[in-house]
């Protein structure tokens, strides 16, 4: 019968390691560990469950330290993990069947990374298992890759069903930036030697945490435009690049590139939903509506286990949920509106939250323009999160019990005091009110902090048109056309504005 190695690098990991050696301990025959200067309990927990260790001196290369680790393995098979990555406990059945014959055979598993800060797992396909064999070794420095020595030796590669959840990513943005800093010297270092489309995207990945995007987006250029490179990896590069430039707000050049993605992976839910957001711009109603309700198929699909697993981002659902209530607002279609309210609603009545019952009743008497109580007010802000929000403040928004609306907005101001969403409602709320002093005083605030965002400028001619204030407002279209002259969607906005200005006069 063939026997089944784990093999692992570590380095203090005692926070992750006994979850991982957990996970695999009763399908694996020999943990093979190779610790790289652990100074805190790693070892002494490989120890309990009866790990072989061995001791290696990091020299920045992460493929030597899991060559020196195969080397140490007697098993059949290779199965190789980090700390941070759990085998999936469905997935025992098949590790064991798929091994039960040493052929010189690869295995794809689906690695998924969990990510709750921004609502958005991802999943792809990596080569973890894999017949052992004194010649198969990694290469790459950071980012090692096992494949090209498979194949170099004649391996078939297949795919299994096999899951590993990896909880390494699942960290605040601080910690992230860490990571990639710790990554980008090695990238750099590598690239040097050896220029290739995989490691132009994991520097593009790298650089895109570190958000030196002027650096991610040229990478990202790099691997997508390379025909030879992995056409998943191009998609998702094409992808990427359109996000860098929607969030310049150059809309032509993220189509583009929408586009290219599109062309080449057409099921791919985060990218359909891009293309809702990025056609929603474009006031391309038809095309925004027929994407997401694709982003919404495909992300089903996912969630379901039938899509593509090679290389996917799970959506959180209020993310589709609130494009599709911005389209049906923009094209003033109710149905459709109502359509996706309904969504939301089944949405939180599907979660585990301990008072949903309640949430669901306050959220109710919001969409149907109810009034609410403090304790209702109260149930609604426990239960808003940095996931729901952006769907909580659409449907706030909408509402017309101004009362009640002010006070959910300046609660949930405070639960969220840098997000400028709320910020935004709050001016609306004010010019509605006819209290332009406190309008005023957000919008001008939110322009010396978030001067890098033209919609602040937009909402604060909002203000003076409304105000009657034309010297504001004229000395904003001027500060505009200063600030974002290379931005075409916006330098058409301020034309539109001024030739309904004709007449009026200005100094």
């Amino acid at each position: 019968m063939s026997t089944i190695t784990l093999s692992m690098i570590v380095k203090n990991e005692e926070k992750h390691l006994s979850g991982c050696l957990n996970s695999v301990k009763d399908v694996v025959d020999e943990i093979i560990i190779v610790d790289t200067g652990s100074s805190d309990n790693t070892i002494g927990i490989a120890e309990q469950y009866g790990a072989k260790i061995f001791h290696f001196d990091w020299i920045n290369d992460f493929s030597a330290a899991r060559n020196y680790s195969l080397s140490k393995s007697t098993g059949d098979w290779i199965l190789y993990l980090d700390a941070d990555e759990r085998l999936n406990p469905h997935s025992k059945e098949e590790l064991k069947s798929i091994t039960g014959a040493k052929n010189k055979i690869g295995f794809y598993c689906t690695v998924k990374s969990l990510d709750s800060e921004h609502g958005r797992d991802n999943q792809m396909s990596y080569v973890r298992l894999f017949a052992s064999n004194n010649n198969i070794t990694f290469n790459g420095s950071v980012h090692e890759q096992i494949i090209p020595s498979l194949l170099k030796n004649g391996y078939e590669i297949n795919k299994s069903n096999i899951l590993i959840e990896h909880i390494g990513y699942d960290i605040n943005t601080d910690m992230k930036k860490e990571k990639a800093k710790r990554n980008l010297e090695l990238l750099v270092q590598e690239y040097r030697k050896c220029k290739n489309p995989y490691l132009e995207f994991q520097l593009a990945l790298t650089h895109e945490i570190l958000k030196n995007y002027s650096e991610a987006g040229k990478y990202f250029l790099l691997a997508a435009e390379n025909k030879s490179f992995n056409t998943l990896y191009r998609a998702h590069s094409y992808t990427s690049l359109a996000v860098l430039f929607n969030n310049e707000h150059n809309i032509n050049e993220a189509s583009k590139y929408l586009e290219k993605s599109l062309l080449i992976r057409n099921n791919d839910a985060f990218t359909h939903l891009l293309a809702a957001k990025i056609y929603l711009r474009r006031n391309e109603m038809k095309k925004a509506i027929e994407h997401c309700q694709k982003a919404e198929l495909f992300n089903n699909d996912l969630i379901n286990g039938k899509g593509n697993t090679d290389y996917s981002v799970f959506l959180n659902e209020e993310e589709i949920i609130l494009c599709g209530l911005t389209i049906a607002k923009k094209v003033g279609d109710n149905n459709i509106q109502k359509n996706y309210y309904r969504k939301f609603i089944n949405y939180v009545n599907s979660s585990r939250l301990i008072e949903k019952e309640k949430f669901v009743s306050s959220i109710e008497r919001l969409i149907e323009n109810k009034p609410i109580d403090l304790s209702e007010i109260v149930t609604i802000t426990r239960y808003t999160n940095n996931q729901n929000l952006p769907v909580i403040l659409f449907i706030i928004k909408e509402y017309s019990e101004m009362n009640s609306k002010l006070v959910l907005l300046e609660k949930l101001l405070e639960l969220f005091p840098e997000d400028l969403e709320i910020k935004k409602c709050l001016g609306e709320f004010y010019i509605t009110c006819n209290e332009h002093e406190k309008a005023a005083e957000i919008y001008i605030n939110l322009a010396k902090n978030r001067n890098d965002d033209p919609s602040i400028y937009f909402y604060l001619l909002s203000f003076y048109i409304t105000d009657g204030n034309y010297d504001g407002l004229f000395q904003t279209i001027k500060l505009i056309e200063e600030k974002f002259f290379n931005i075409p969607e916006v330098i058409e906005r301020i034309n539109l504005i001024k030739s309904k200005l004709t007449g009026v006069p200005s100094n």
